[in-house]
């Protein structure tokens, strides 16, 4: 066979199989002995067989990217159970993706096999199959809460109906017997049949009420359970996994809200557009796991500076992060956004990699009354490019006045 004819074939038939790092021995030897086998190979141009540790194909590039788009998709998205929390999970797919990407740690022990330093694929699958299996279980565990509670409830009202109707009849019964007595002109049958029917209802309200406030003592507990539980994942669901501030489901919703109602809370509300500084490369310098404690520090520092109830810190997306403020005058605002900026940027923030200095830019606008919210949040960040533009580590004010004149013209 040429080596022309050979380069024709589909790689599956070459043994190109063998060029992913994570391949064993096995198939390298594989490999080897298929060429062997090819007498006609030119002795001047031998093809080397690819080693363990080659570098990866353009192929295996695509899939490691696809491999990190999964892992950091299921870690953004991840909720929590009671078994692990959503920041767990996320935490736990950021040091899979740093391992599949740029190997495990080096063992210190030199005897140690050289299939313990190489990618272990397997983690992949076996974190995905436990924690798949945990939310399974999560969920169908909810899921059966919520039938049980309503099985319960249909249980009470068939027993109820069913207790309530043998009443009845007892007592229907007894009221005919009164009648009768009734009609024949006894009084003393009268006195005793209309006393058994007076003790029949009495003793029918008495159970009726025993037996509602029973009932509603065992379903309000079932209730109050479910709505423990659904107020978790409401809270759950309106929170970043990240950095537990409020994410951008929750700014969406509170910017209508804020927007609908500035012209009535009597006072200038205000937006601040956050963005960390060069993010990107503390991300490449250090790693993801790195910059999601960068991230936690700034979230924490905004948090410190904007305590008030009426203060809503949301991660905006990415190192993004925006503030609104509903009762506040511009210049209280840009005084203490200053002094977040100031304080993140005069103290180096600590990770595992060691101190790192972060800082932020910031854009800040109050909100013109009557103002479509996609306008405000798009003048804030006007303002933050500006900030960006002007050196970065800065706080830039976008006049509400400015806005209402361009807007008049």
């Amino acid at each position: 066979m040429s080596q022309k004819s050979l380069e024709k074939q589909p790689n599956r038939q070459r043994g190109l199989r063998t060029l992913s790092p994570s391949s064993d021995d096995r198939l390298l030897v594989e490999y080897r002995m298929f060429w062997r086998k090819s007498e006609t190979m030119p002795a001047a141009e031998p093809v080397a067989a690819p080693s363990i540790n080659s570098q990866p194909t353009n192929e295996f590039d695509r899939v490691l990217d696809t491999l990190g788009t999964v892992l950091r998709a299921y870690g953004e998205y991840a909720f929590d159970t009671d078994r692990a929390t959503a920041s767990d999970v996320k935490d736990s797919c950021s040091e899979l993706w740093r391992e599949m990407s740029l190997g495990p740690s080096k063992s210190s022990d030199p005897e140690a096999p050289s299939r313990a330093k190489r990618r272990d694929y397997s983690k992949v699958t076996r974190f995905f199959d436990g924690q798949r299996r945990q939310e399974q279980e999560f969920v169908i565990r909810g899921i059966g809460n919520l039938r049980q509670t309503v099985q319960e409830f249909a249980q009470c009202l068939t027993a109820a109906v069913a207790e309530d109707r043998q009443a009845d009849k007892q007592i229907e019964g007894q009221l005919t017997r009164l009648v009768d007595a009734v009609g024949g002109n006894d009084l003393d049958a009268v006195r005793q049949e209309a006393a058994k029917v007076v003790s029949l209802v009495r003793n029918a309200i008495d159970r009726r009420r025993d037996r509602e406030k029973e009932q509603l003592v065992h379903l309000g507990a079932q209730v109050q359970a479910l709505r423990s539980e659904l107020d978790a994942v409401r809270t759950q669901a309106t929170l970043d996994s990240l950095t537990q501030l409020f994410n951008r489901a929750a700014f969406d919703q509170e910017i209508d809200k804020v927007a609908t109602l500035g012209l009535l809370l009597g006072s200038e509300p205000c937006l601040v557009m956050v963005d960390v500084d060069k993010f990107k490369s503390i991300n490449d310098k250090h790693g993801h796991p790195i910059g999601d404690e960068v991230l936690r520090a700034v979230a924490d520092n905004l948090v410190r500076h904007f305590l008030r109830k009426e203060d809503f810190v949301c991660r905006f997306g990415g190192e993004e992060f925006a503030i609104v403020i509903r009762d506040s005058a511009v210049d209280k605002v840009t005084a203490r956004i200053e002094r977040a900026r100031s304080t993140l940027a005069g103290t180096p923030v600590r990770t595992a990699a060691g101190p790192i200095d972060v800082t932020f830019s910031a854009g800040l606008t109050a909100l013109v009354p009557g103002e479509a919210p996609s306008q405000w949040v798009e003048r804030a960040d006007r303002a933050l490019y500006a900030a960006k533009h002007q050196g970065r580590n800065r706080v830039i004010v976008f006049p509400a006045k400015d806005a209402e004149s361009s807007t008049g013209e």
